[in-house]
């Protein structure tokens, strides 16, 4: 039931992009792709070397892997939309994200027995999605579409 909740709220969170205008959508679209690729890639490297374990059959995994990325994505995206080219702001919010997400939001999947953290530690989570933010950042500056 819990789990259907979060992949719902998954659904929900991305009909909010309906509410970024077109022109940042179009913007932010391309740093947003690459997020989740990252997302995706880090996910499974991260699997397979057991820092974390998503709980269940492979195909409950990996939806459960899913539901987690789209919170991701549509988190890149509105943080692009409301902090880009205010990098202070967008840090700030990067680290503010990331430690709820860490001391917050895991605890309670692993209660839930949706995602536990193995080998990777919650202040592990923080130093990476920073670095993580980081390289985002500098891939959307390089990127920077044309308006």
């Amino acid at each position: 039931m819990i789990t259907a909740l979060i992949r719902m709220g998954s659904l929900l969170a991305w009909s909010t992009a309906f509410f970024i205008p077109k022109k940042s959508l179009k913007k932010y679209l391309p740093v947003t792709i690459f997020s989740t690729l990252i997302t995706v890639t880090v996910s499974f490297i991260g699997h397979h070397y057991n820092f974390w374990g998503l709980r269940g059959s492979s195909r409950k995994r990996m939806w459960n892997l899913l539901s987690i990325i789209a919170y991701f994505s549509i988190g890149c995206l509105w943080i692009f939309h409301l902090t880009f080219g205010k990098l202070k702001l967008y840090l700030l919010i990067n680290l503010l994200n990331n430690f709820v997400y860490a001391y917050l939001v895991i605890p309670l999947f692993e209660k839930l027995n949706f995602i536990t953290y193995v080998k990777f530690k919650k202040i592990h989570h923080v130093i990476v999605a920073m670095i993580y933010s980081l390289l985002i950042y500098g891939y959307q500056l390089i990127y920077k579409n044309p308006d």
